[in-house]
């Protein structure tokens, strides 16, 4: 699946097709979450509030899902 987030220096909207893993803790200032998308050579963290709404709402159905197992 490909996920899409927006870049914070350039603003344009990237994606990562790596795989979502789960959520980091809230840390650092602002108690920001992170989400973990893991790829076959590495895993990309992205803070939750660069994440797009599409993303946002694939990642939440993929959570559900895995609680209806």
């Amino acid at each position: 699946m490909k996920y899409t987030y927006k870049d914070f220096v350039t603003g344009k909207i990237r994606f990562t097709r790596g795989r979502f893993e789960g959520w980091t803790p809230g840390t650092g200032i602002i108690g920001a979450k992170y989400a973990i998308f893991r790829t076959k050579a590495t895993e990309v963290l992205i803070p939750e509030y660069l994440l797009t709404q599409d993303t946002r709402a694939a990642i939440k159905a993929a959570e559900e899902a895995n609680d209806d197992i």
